[in-house]
């Protein structure tokens, strides 16, 4: 339904009477009678997508797609993000990583042949359910409704070489829903489900060799040491985030001297909380949505009760009013030392935290499904003498132009194709010569063409282009690379209302740059004002009064990391004509 991103109007409260309602109708049709909103706050707002229209339901806490509906239509439809909350709403079909990776996400129905028996009883026709990946099988990357009768029956008989639409896939993880309400959720690792197990999953011997069956270790206990917390991070359990996240509070409240309320609730989290984590601790493992509490608010409410701190405000818009200092607790605290972690609990850095980091790209090659197979030939082939390169190939899903340029000249050479009378040409087989000449009618490459020139044609025909943007740390900004080619922030000076000069800086958010921070950061470098605005080919750009594009460009270079190369600066500012 999402496979573009639709057209969507802005957001409205939802009355408190509709939204009892829409909560009552979500009990019903799921029938999940202790299932409750989180926030007493629900926005809705109209959308159109190519293929349907109707209305969106987001939470109150960033704006998140929860729920959807079609117009004339009472059935309503959880995303992928409310599955992970609610784990048990949705029976879940289960399905490889490549049907995932190479169909659904490219905007494909799930077919019947790409599911993985056994099925879930409630299975049956128009019954809306989850799709989750055998190796994560809690975790919903896409919401769909079941188009076949009884999936029962194929517990017995299996799907290997069946045919049909199993699920009409409506929504997932990666389609324009979440992109066009600037979702920047992580997949979870993994969602605890009380009472539940993981289905033993039937594999016909056609469909994959073997599952590789990992016992995962026992976690370990909370007696951990707070010095050597780096040494043991992968084994910290709920407790351990729990216990750190405490530990942060006392140090903040009791040592944080540059702490001062009011403050809210984000950026007390931001700003003081989470780097009063204890030395050499990993952010990204050790933070609220790690802990058992989940939300931020949850977590201060907790502390609220206890009276270490009071709050004011309703749902997640929270105020610490006040800092409760004369807690047993905190007198008899001891602090701990403190040091930058190796991740951050937000995932948009502000700005003014960096100092002279660097942004590497990486840019990557999917192959069209005839590619794909000639690629894994080739690699395996290449690496027969090493099994455990032979396998890692076998499976790779995107490519260097490194590992292009391998295969090519490896085909090159065992076909024998190098020219003998001219070692710099080589003579095209069938298999290149549809390769580097797009339309068979209108060849471009001769048979017998340079060698030199082939590669360049090969990838532009036969590869989609994507990027991955890792920080200065080398951790990835996002998980899956991202289709196109590299971003580049735009800068841009020019003339409004006829006399007025404004500098505009948009798609900087795909470097994970926070629009609040950077728009501050501006404010106080340019000495003028700046605005927020949402534009439609690039999200949120800011303006700030006066021609600021050099100052910009080299603050990005310098203090986020970002090099010109990846900044398109224009001025649009006519220069006077001298008078003779």
């Amino acid at each position: 339904m999402f496979k573009k991103e639709p057209r969507v109007k802005a957001l409205s409260n939802l009355k408190n009477s509709e939204r009892k309602k829409l909560q009552t109708r979500v009990q019903s049709q799921f029938n999940a009678s202790n299932f409750r909103f989180e926030s007493n706050v629900i926005k809705q707002t109209n959308f159109v997508s190519t293929v349907s229209q109707g209305t969106i339901y987001t939470n109150d806490n960033g704006n998140i797609p929860i729920f959807f509906k079609e117009k004339h239509n009472d059935t309503i439809y959880p995303t992928v993000f409310t599955c992970w909350n609610e784990p048990t709403l949705l029976p879940i079909i289960l399905t490889h990583s490549v049907v995932i990776e190479d169909h659904i996400f490219n905007g494909a129905n799930l077919m019947i042949s790409g599911t993985l028996p056994p099925f879930n009883a409630a299975l049956k026709q128009g019954v809306i359910c989850g799709i989750a990946n055998y190796k994560s099988p809690n975790i919903i990357i896409a919401v769909g409704v079941v188009e076949m009768g009884d999936l029962t029956e194929f517990n017995s008989t299996g799907v290997i070489g069946k045919t049909g639409v199993a699920v009409k896939v409506m929504h997932h993880v990666e389609d324009g829903l979440f992109k066009e309400f600037k979702v920047k959720i992580d997949i979870p690792e993994s969602i605890a489900v009380a009472g539940s197990e993981e289905p033993e999953v039937i594999e016909d011997k056609d469909s994959f060799d073997e599952i590789e069956k990992v016992v995962p270790e026992p976690a370990s206990s909370t007696n951990v040491s707070v010095e050597d917390v780096a040494e043991v991070l992968d084994k910290l359990s709920v407790d351990d985030v729990d216990y750190f996240m405490t530990r942060a509070l006392y140090y903040t409240i009791k040592q944080d001297e540059s702490l001062t309320t009011p403050i809210t609730a984000s950026n007390f989290m931001s700003a003081h909380l989470i780097k009063n984590l204890p030395h050499n601790l990993n952010h990204n493992e050790v933070n609220v949505k790690k802990s058992s509490w989940k939300k931020t608010a949850k977590y201060l409410k907790h502390f609220e009760k206890e009276g270490f701190l009071k709050l004011k405000g309703k749902g997640d818009d929270l105020v610490i009013t006040q800092l409760i200092k004369d807690k047993d607790e905190l007198k008899n605290f001891v602090p701990y030392k403190l040091g930058a972690g190796n991740g951050s609990d937000s995932k948009a850095a502000t700005p003014s935290n960096k100092s002279k980091s660097s942004f590497t790209i990486e840019t990557l090659y999917k192959p069209s499904s005839a590619m794909k197979a000639f690629m894994s030939q080739q690699l395996i082939e290449i690496y027969a003498n090493d099994s455990v390169k032979s396998k890692e190939f076998a499976m790779k899903q995107y490519y260097n132009v490194s590992d292009i340029k391998d295969v090519v000249n490896f085909y090159i050479k065992a076909q024998l194709l190098v020219n003998p009378k001219n070692p710099k040409t080589i003579m095209l087989d069938d298999k290149l010569f549809g390769m580097v000449n797009k339309s068979v009618n209108k060849p471009k490459f001769e048979r017998i063409t340079p060698r030199a020139q082939i590669l360049d044609p090969i990838v532009a025909n036969n590869f989609n282009e994507l990027y991955k943007i890792y920080d200065s740390n080398g951790e990835p900004l996002f998980k899956q690379p991202r289709r196109g080619t590299v971003p580049h922030i735009n800068i841009v000076t020019e003339m409004k209302i006829g006399r007025k000069i404004v500098t505009r800086v948009n798609n900087f958010e795909v470097f994970n740059i926070d629009c609040d921070g950077f728009a501050s950061e501006l404010r106080k470098l340019c000495s003028g004002s700046t605005t927020l605005s949402e534009t439609q080919q690039y999200g949120i750009e800011v303006q700030v009064q006066g021609p600021h594009g050099p100052t910009i460009i080299a603050y990005l270079n310098d203090k986020v990391g970002i090099p010109s190369k990846w900044i398109e600066f224009e001025n649009k500012i006519k220069k006077k004509k001298k008078r003779n």
